[in-house]
């Protein structure tokens, strides 16, 4: 098996145990060019949880402010939260998905579907 295709799929697969680390390790130190791009790709979807989950709870500050109707506050925090959950489930299938692709496909097909 090519250390290239462990290499990416461990930048996938890196969300089990170390979400942000090991793609910003690999994106950082990984000398060829494929590599660095499929490492950039998962750390900007490891680190997308994180920038949501952000946003949400500046939405249910700011709504905190801007209302006194609790039932408006709890549908904006229903509906943020419902959303962080939802956007996580699917970028966690994401990561799983192109690891396992990087380790099953050829390299051959790659770098001609690359490079045409």
């Amino acid at each position: 098996m090519n250390s290239h295709k462990m290499v990416k799929s461990l930048s996938y697969f890196s969300i089990f145990f170390a979400p942000i680390l090991v793609p910003l390790f690999i994106w950082v130190f990984g000398e060829a060019k494929d590599i660095r791009h499929h490492a950039k790709i998962a750390l900007i979807s490891h680190l997308a949880p994180t920038i949501a989950l952000f946003f949400a709870f500046s939405i249910f500050s700011l709504a905190h402010i801007s209302t006194d109707s609790a039932d408006t506050l709890g549908f904006i925090a229903f509906a943020g939260i419902i959303s962080f959950i939802i956007f996580s489930i699917v970028l966690f299938f994401f990561n799983i998905i192109r690891g396992v692709q990087m380790l099953v496909q050829d390299d051959e097909d790659y770098y001609a579907a690359e490079y045409k």
